[in-house]
Formats: structure tokens, C-alpha cells, sequence
């Protein structure tokens, strides 16, 4: 019986190491996704998964490895092409070597990688979901949608301490004529790939309270334009399409608009932008008001005038007696004036009274308020049952309380 010849493991991966190294030295350009960059800041290194999909499978997944002086030179390359750096989820060519480690195992030793072909991949990406959101029917959807005369409340996507969220603020909140707004920052990442999920995430947020917010404000700036391919993404342009309330864009660069500006009710090359739009909203509003009221009274001071030239040359041509008539005359059309004044000024006032009343009735018949005093809310079907001839024996309904929800089945009905 012959003898089992043993080799030991690191033997064995020393065999492969030379073959590979020897016969696959060689430099190939190579097309791949890369899943997950790795990117190591404190050493510089970068170590991507790189995969091959078909029909959305997985059919290849090798490592690659990018040496910190290769990536820096890759990454400079690429922000200067496509004003982005490299990142997870791009698809690329890279021209590499494969090699294999004891240790380490099977991988691509990157040494370049070509912007102009994800340039096209991402142009490519732009164009399809142009071309979808077109065969949809729902490009042109946001922008059908009402912006009031006066959109004052305003839901806004943006991060806090981003530059352009401060400049907005600033002009809106210091603006000389004193227009008065009410916003609410809803936050979210504003580049890069996570930029698509928390956007959506706080859309679909906005979209419960639609009734509250005249308008969604996204808001980007400062950060020149790099990461802006998530504004192409189908996903986040379709949203914004589709979104109930108008959208305004300002995610502040100089070139081409992205996808979901080009969806939006409006877009604007900087947040200041947008904040200056809705200033002119209002002044459209408010200077026909004023020139109204600046017409009106106008009016009203030249008829007072010319009444008193007529009262004056009818008190010269009548004489004394006729001019202390006119003079009373006078005296009782400065009165009537007075009272007109007097009784507008009250009258507005009394009204004004009446809807703060209506105001604080409303209030107290607010569901909130009748469920604080005892009472309690019971619907079927999300439908507020009022009478019980509308339930059947077996219906499930929900009680709403002050604290809280129980939900029944009705076993029994007195409809009397």
C-alpha cells in the first residue's frame, strides 16, 4: 500500500500563489459593479467587493484591492469627470491585475479605473429613468399640482448645520417687509446613495400631514457638486413627481438639472433662490392690496375735497345765511364721515371678536376635547358609527378614548 503524500496547506496556496501570479500577471480591463467600496481612511487603502449580475443575480464576486497612492490618483480623476468620487453601487471599468495571496486569497489588484465609461453608465441611468417616468404619464405630475397664493407653512428637507438651509432661513426670516412663515426641517442625508432612502423616507412622513404644509422645500448647498447622481435615481425623481404637494428644488449647482429638478413643481439654482421666490409670492399678493387701499382712500380724500370746493363757492354765491347753512351742512357731512369711520372701524372689530368665538368653538368641538370630557369614538371600517341600525351582529368595530383604542365584536343591538 503506497504511502499518502501530505502536503501542508501553506504549500499548497505557495503552488497556487506562483501559477497565478506567474500565468495571470497579466494587466485586464475589467467590467464590474462595485457593492461596497471599503474604503479605510486612516490607511487609505480600499479593498471593494466587485460583482457581475444578470437579471439581477449575482453570477461573478471577486475582491479587489485599491493601494491608498492608486486610489487617491482614481478618486481625483473621477471628481474631476463626474464631480463625484467613487463610491458604492457604481458600475465601472478597471484595468487590473489578479493576484493570490496565501493569506488573503483570490483578488484584482486595481491600478485604474475609467470615469468616462460610469460617466456613461450614469448618463445612461438618467436617460432611462427620464424615459420611464415619461411612459408613466408622470413627469410633468408635481408640477400640475396648486401652490397657494400665499404659501406660508413649509416642509423642509435639508440637514441644519448645511449652509444652504442657514442662507435660506436667513432671507426668509429677515426679509424687510415682515412676512411671517412657519416651516418644520424634516432632516436627510442630501448626497451620495443614501441620499434616495432618507429623502423618500421623509416625503412619504410629509405626505401624512399634506393638509398642514403648503409646499416641500428640499434643500441642498455647500457642497459644490459632488454626489449629485442621487438626484437621477428613478426612485427619488418618481416620488417627487407623484408627490401631492408642490416641490421646490434648490440643491445648488450650475449645471444640468437633474432628474428630480426636472420633475419638480420649480427648481432653483441655490436654496437663497427659493426663499426670494416665495417673497415675490407675497408681494405679488399684498401689492395689489396695497395699491387698492392706497386707491381707495386716494379717492375718498379727493371726493372730501371736491365736495368742500362746491360747499365753499355755494356759501360765497348765496351769501351769509346760505354759507351758515353750507357750513352746517358741512359740519353734519364731517360728522357722517366721523360715524362712517367710527362704524367700519367697530363693525371690524365685532367681526374679528365673532371668528376668535368661532375659533375657540371649533376648538371645544375638536375630537381631541370631546373625548378629554368622557366621551368616546367608535368606527367600523375607519367609517364613525353614529347610529346603531349601521352595525350587525358580528361587525368588528374599534372604540377610540381619550388614551388609547380598544377594538369589539358586536354581539347584541338595541337600536331603540
Amino acid at each position: 500500500m503506497s504511502t499518502k503524500q501530505i502536503f501542508p496547506l501553506s504549500k499548497l496556496t505557495l503552488a497556487i500563489e506562483n501559477v497565478i501570479n506567474t500565468h495571470c500577471s497579466k494587466m485586464v480591463w475589467v467590467k464590474a459593479e462595485i457593492v461596497k467600496l471599503n474604503h479605510y481612511p486612516h490607511t487609505g487603502h480600499c479593498y471593494p467587493d466587485l460583482v457581475e449580475k444578470s437579471n439581477g443575480k449575482i453570477v461573478a464576486e471577486l475582491r479587489g484591492n485599491i493601494w491608498k497612492s492608486n486610489f487617491d490618483k482614481i478618486n481625483e480623476k473621477f471628481r474631476s469627470v463626474l464631480n463625484e468620487d467613487l463610491r458604492d453601487d457604481m458600475t465601472v471599468v478597471v484595468q487590473a491585475t489578479v493576484t493570490f495571496h496565501s493569506v488573503y486569497g483570490l483578488a484584482l489588484n486595481i491600478l485604474d479605473i475609467d470615469p468616462e465609461f460610469t460617466l456613461g453608465e450614469l448618463a445612461k441611468q438618467r436617460a432611462e429613468a427620464i424615459k420611464k417616468l415619461n411612459d408613466e404619464g408622470i413627469f410633468e405630475a408635481n408640477k400640475d399640482t396648486l401652490l397657494p397664493k400665499l404659501p406660508k407653512t413649509l416642509a423642509i428637507i435639508s440637514v441644519e448645520s448645511s449652509k444652504g438651509y442657514q442662507d435660506f432661513l436667513n432671507v426668509i426670516d429677515s426679509n424687510p417687509w415682515g412676512y411671517q412663515f412657519h416651516y418644520k426641517l424634516f432632516p436627510a442625508v442630501l448626497q451620495g446613495e443614501r441620499a434616495v432612502s432618507t429623502i423618500n423616507a421623509q416625503l412619504k412622513k410629509i405626505k401624512k400631514y399634506k393638509k398642514i404644509f403648503d409646499a416641500v422645500a428640499i434643500i441642498r448647498g455647500g457642497g459644490g457638486e459632488i454626489g449629485l447622481s442621487c438626484y437621477d435615481n428613478y426612485n427619488l425623481a418618481k416620488e417627487i413627481a407623484i408627490f401631492p404637494l408642490p416641490v421646490l428644488t434648490g440643491i445648488g449647482h450650475s449645471t444640468n438639472e437633474t432628474v428630480s429638478e426636472l420633475v419638480s413643481y420649480k427648481s432653483f439654482i441655490t436654496p437663497t433662490k427659493i426663499a426670494e421666490f416665495l417673497l415675490q409670492e407675497f408681494h405679488n399678493f399684498s401689492q395689489p392690496l396695497e395699491e387698492s387701499a392706497h386707491k381707495i382712500k386716494s379717492g375718498a380724500m379727493l371726493l372730501f375735497e371736491r365736495q368742500h370746493t362746491q360747499l365753499s363757492q355755494a356759501s360765497s354765491s348765496f351769501g351769509f345765511l346760505a354759507g351758515r347753512t353750507l357750513d352746517r351742512e358741512k359740519n353734519i357731512l364731517s360728522f357722517y364721515q366721523q360715524m362712517l369711520f367710527s362704524a367700519s372701524k367697530a363693525l371690524l372689530k365685532q367681526e374679528s371678536s365673532e371668528l376668535k368665538n368661532i375659533a375657540i368653538s371649533v376648538e371645544h368641538l375638536s375630537p381631541a376635547n370631546i373625548l378629554k370630557r368622557g366621551f368616546s369614538i367608535t368606527r367600523k371600517e375607519g367609517k364613525v358609527i353614529t347610529n346603531a341600525s349601521l352595525l350587525a351582529e358580528g361587525d368588528l368595530v374599534e372604540t377610540e378614548f381619550l388614551s388609547g383604542k380598544a377594538s369589539a365584536e358586536i354581539k347584541n343591538i338595541n337600536d331603540k
